[in-house]
This record gives structure tokens, C-alpha cells and sequence, in this order.
């Protein structure tokens, strides 16, 4: 007997008169927090009738729950499954008992309204309500009932299933990998038991209890039931006990036995070696993320885009200084030319407004510095939009005779990342390339075919934005 070694909980379990040391009963109602106990045994027959008025309404041939009725399962379901789910993580064992359990209907809190005035009429919405909800593993049950039933399994589940023959009987079957099940009806493959790993625990599928050998008479049912608790607890126990989860003693570190020293070298060589291998994978990932980080400059507005072009200008030669807190430009200087910078990321085509602005900083530097910067504007136009069904112009002709009139040199973030792309290819032409870019006035005109440096390996319409 290992039944004090235990605390279990059962719940809507028919052991009430049994006062069993060690097992405590309370109703699926009850908040009773699962974490004080080993294991935990739920009894699924009708739970939708606990919450059922003495005359249900029905739907489509199930009951149908109330308002109330309906919000209070639909918590209790939840606080259940998530307790589950905490339980299996700890290395305990759910224990399921598969009753007549069948779904029922609950109002979803969602009504619709026809008509007006008096002949306004109100309906409610309500749907199906899977009553195995609560356990983190999908189940769908067959109610039909029988006896015999074949075991399929070794101990400690067959021994469970020796001792208690004569006070269980099967409700409902299911479907389960052969491998999972421990009973079936006999001469077919129908799981009425089986038992599924989940997190560090198990859930255990078990039959039904016989109500004709619980209700033979008081003291029979009684005995009846203290031998069905009593292999209950032996099979958690077992469980709990398996030979997995033992820890040697360390005394046992300094006896070899077979070739044992030598799988211990080999593993700690294979470590060695895995570890250089992560070290590199970590590498290459930081590398991967960092070639990433530039396609930025195709998606991104605001701050996120602003801190990518100046990397991107830093790393093809740009010197950047400071500029003053909650300015939106980039102040920046090349071989000698200085320059002012304003940087957009829009839904749409960019705007004389943005122009404006950028000579504004202008404005701004002249007067501080005294002399003329060349302005640019950088833009990263229809920013929500996959690149290759950007078919408009980003810098559209209303704008151009305002830039052009103040030598605003315009480039998308597009050419940009094509410029940062070639230079990286051919480090040599940087010079010729940037010269090029500050000396020019309206539309940057090189690298408008994108292609030539972005390789489209597959549609990029083809995901998220989908």
C-alpha cells in the first residue's frame, strides 16, 4: 500500500463515503488549486449537466445552457485546462475517466435583432461546446458501453487494469495511436484506455466505473471502491517511481562498468566539437541578420528607417554629425561636401511638403555654418506596398520644379540600397558613385532597375502581406 505516500484529487469522483486517507473529492465547480496534489482523477460523465437547470431547453437535439450557465462553464473550463496544463509541466498525471460526456450547446454572448417597435425580436447566438475542452489534447469520443474489453499494455498499467476488472466498464471509445493505447473492445483496434505523454506528464485515458458493482449495496460498493483507489494509487506510484527519472547516488560516479570511459571521452569530444559549431552558427547568424537589417530600407518608415540610412551612409563613407534633438534630418559631410539630409518613409508618393521641410534645414544650416550644404532628400515611397508592385513614380512631376529650383538631389531608399550594394561589390567606384549622387539635381537616375542587385528568388507579394 503506498496510498499515504500521496495526496490525489478526484473530481466528480463517486468515492465520497469512502473517506480514503489521501484522496480528496471535490465538483468540477470547485477552484481547488491542483498543485497541492500528486495526481489528479476526473470523472467526465454529463459535466454539462452540472451546469444544466432541473428542465434544459435543448438545440438540435443536446442540451442548450443558459446565459449564465454558459459564461460559468466556459471559466471554469478555462481555469481547469490551464491548471492542467501547469500540472503536466511539474511531471504529475492527469487520470481521465471516460464517461457518457456528450457536447452541448452554450450561448456565445452575440444576439441579432429583426424587426422594430413591438415586433422587435431578439436572438441570441450559440454554439457547440466541446465538454473535453479542458484538456490540452484533442479527444473524440463514441458513446456506446460493454464489458469486454482486451489489454493491450504491460505493467503498471496492466496490473491497474487486473485489479480492477470488476469495477470498470467501458462508455466510450476512440481513436489513438497504437502505440498510446492500453485497452481496447475486444476483437477490434477501439481504444477505450490510453495513455498520451504531454510536457513532462501523462494523461491517462481510463474506462468508465461500473455502477452496478458501486451500487451493489453499502459495504460491497465500498469495497469495491477502496479496491479501485487502492490500485489507483499503486499505478501513480509506479508512474512516479519509473526508472527514467531515478538520480544515481554520486558515490556511483566513481565505478565504470563496460566501455563507459569511453563514451564518456567521446561525448566530451562530440561537446567540444558542438560547441565550435554553435559558436559559428552564431556567427553566421549575426551576419545573416546584420545583410537583413538593410532591407529595412525597402519596408520601413519613421525612426527605424532614419537609424538604417544613417548606417547605411556611415558605412559607404558618409561622416555624420550631430544634430539637435528632434530634428528629422541627417546633417553629413563627403570629401568635403556638406550635407543636409531628410529622410521619409510614406504610404504614398513623397510631397512637396517634404521638400519643404528639408529646406527648412537647409535654411537652418546656413545660417549656423554660413555656407551652402547640398541637400538631399532620401525617401522610401509606397512603404506598405510589396516592391515589385510599386508602379508609381515616388517623386511625382508636381514636386520637381520646387527641388530642382533649389537643387534638392532626390533618391529613394531603393537606390540607396542599390548604391550600398554595388559599392560593397566594388569598393573602388565609391567615390565616382557618391560624386555623382551630390552632384546631381532632381531624380537620382541610376540604378531605377533594381534588379540588377536584388535578387527576387520568389514573389515577396506571396507572404505576409497576403
Amino acid at each position: 500500500m503506498v496510498s499515504n505516500a500521496q495526496e490525489i484529487l478526484g473530481i466528480d469522483t463517486p468515492f465520497y463515503s469512502l473517506d480514503y486517507v489521501g484522496f480528496t473529492e471535490v465538483d468540477f465547480h470547485s477552484a481547488t488549486s491542483f498543485m497541492d496534489y500528486d495526481a489528479v482523477v476526473i470523472n467526465t460523465r454529463s459535466l454539462a449537466l452540472d451546469y444544466g437547470p432541473t428542465c434544459p431547453d435543448t438545440y438540435n437535439g443536446k442540451l442548450c445552457l443558459p446565459v449564465d450557465a454558459s459564461f460559468k462553464m466556459k471559466d471554469d473550463f478555462t481555469r481547469t485546462r490551464t491548471q492542467i496544463i501547469e500540472f503536466l509541466k511539474q511531471g504529475k498525471n492527469v487520470f481521465v475517466v471516460m464517461t457518457k460526456n456528450e457536447n452541448c450547446y452554450i450561448h456565445t454572448g452575440e444576439s441579432s435583432y429583426s424587426g422594430t417597435g413591438k415586433n422587435a425580436r431578439k436572438t441570441d447566438f450559440v454554439a457547440e461546446f466541446d465538454v473535453f475542452s479542458f484538456l490540452p489534447i484533442k479527444i473524440k469520443p463514441t458513446f456506446v458501453s460493454g464489458n469486454s474489453v482486451t489489454v493491450v499494455c504491460h505493467s503498471p498499467y496492466s496490473a491497474f487494469f487486473q485489479a480492477t476488472k470488476e469495477v470498470t466498464c467501458y462508455e466510450a471509445f476512440f481513436t489513438a495511436p497504437k502505440d498510446t493505447t492500453l485497452l481496447t473492445i475486444s476483437n477490434s483496434d477501439k481504444a477505450v484506455s490510453a495513455v498520451f505523454e504531454y510536457e513532462k506528464g501523462k494523461i491517462i485515458l481510463l474506462p468508465s466505473f461500473s455502477s452496478s458493482a458501486l451500487a451493489t449495496s453499502e459495504s460491497e460498493g465500498d469495497k469495491f471502491g477502496k479496491k479501485y483507489l487502492d490500485a489507483l494509487f499503486e499505478l501513480n506510484h509506479a508512474l512516479m517511481a519509473c526508472v527514467d527519472s531515478y538520480s544515481l547516488p554520486l558515490w556511483t560516479d566513481g565505478i565504470k562498468i563496460l566501455d563507459e570511459e569511453n563514451q564518456e571521452k567521446e561525448l566530451e569530444q562530440d561537446l567540444t566539437k558542438l560547441e565550435s559549431v554553435k559558436a559559428e552558427i552564431a556567427k553566421r547568424e549575426a551576419l545573416i541578420n546584420q545583410i537583413r537589417r538593410k532591407k529595412i530600407l525597402l519596408a520601413a518608415s519613421g525612426t527605424t528607417l532614419e537609424e538604417v540610412v544613417k548606417e547605411t551612409l556611415q558605412e559607404i563613407g558618409f561622416a555624420l554629425h550631430e544634430a539637435e534633438a528632434g530634428r528629422s534630418d541627417i546633417i553629413a559631410s563627403y570629401n568635403g561636401v556638406d550635407v543636409v539630409a531628410e529622410i521619409k518613409g510614406v504610404s504614398k508618393s513623397a510631397a512637396e511638403k517634404h521638400a519643404a521641410q528639408l529646406e527648412k534645414w537647409v535654411a537652418q544650416f546656413i545660417e549656423e555654418k554660413d555656407h551652402h550644404p547640398k541637400a538631399l532628400l532620401i525617401v522610401n515611397g509606397y512603404c506598405d506596398t510589396p516592391l515589385s508592385a510599386r508602379t508609381d513614380e515616388v517623386f511625382p512631376d508636381q514636386m520637381l520644379k520646387y527641388c530642382k529650383s533649389r537643387e534638392h538631389a532626390l533618391i529613394t531608399t531603393t537606390q540607396l540600397l542599390c548604391l550600398y550594394i554595388e559599392i560593397k561589390n566594388n569598393p573602388t567606384c565609391a567615390k565616382e558613385r557618391i560624386t555623382e549622387l551630390l552632384s546631381c539635381v532632381g531624380k537620382y537616375s541610376r540604378y531605377l532597375d533594381y534588379k540588377k542587385y536584388l535578387r527576387l528568388i520568389k514573389n515577396e507579394e506571396n507572404k505576409d502581406n497576403v
